[in-house]
């Protein structure tokens, strides 16, 4: 038999309405990752979705309890990922990368200099939050996330590994946008 979802489907279009909740229910009570996804695809308020498990997820990646255990970059990336699998909304999208790139500058703030792989991702996360912004081409969601984004680079402007000269590259290419 093929294991692929053309075989899954097949398999499910003769469930009744009760069987595709059991089945749902089963798959909700397997995993916290199957939780969250539930919880952002359906449990909308008028505030959005509640992004504090992914937060959680990205603040225990990349700023871990422990100050020797390992930062873990694709772990924090995956929660984003998560999200836009489950919800995708841009708006909180950019919260979950920008807190990505506040957790990871809480790190360099207490600890000093960190190493190359580590300014890096933080600086692509810093990048990608302005791409996403730039092309949206939206005069007002510009000035809004321009005001934070500056904000967070003035905490981090004089780094190592010339990470504030990147992100103020970043904002310089946010700010043309703008024109």
């Amino acid at each position: 038999m093929a294991s692929n979802w053309t075989a899954i489907k097949g398999a499910l279009s003769g469930f009744s309405r009760a069987q595709l909740l059991g089945l749902v229910q089963d798959l909700y009570r397997a995993d916290a990752r199957n939780q969250e996804f539930l919880h952002a695809r359906f449990l909308v308020s008028d505030e959005g979705t509640d992004l504090a498990p992914y937060k959680k997820r990205i603040k225990a990646a990349i700023n871990p309890s422990r100050w020797d255990a390992p930062i873990k970059y694709r772990e924090a990336r995956r929660a984003i990922s998560d999200y836009n699998k489950a919800r995708g909304q841009l708006g909180e999208t950019l919260e979950l990368m920008f807190y990505y790139v506040q957790c990871g500058n809480d790190v360099t703030l207490e600890f000093g200099d960190m190493d190359e792989a580590f300014y890096n991702s933080m600086g692509s996360m810093f990048g990608s939050i302005v791409s996403k912004i730039t092309a949206q081409a939206d005069p007002e969601l510009t000035v809004i996330w321009m005001k934070r984004l500056e904000t967070e680079y003035q905490r981090v402007s004089d780094t190592g590994w010339s990470y504030g000269d990147e992100l103020s590259d970043y904002l310089e290419d946010l700010r043309a946008s703008q024109n």
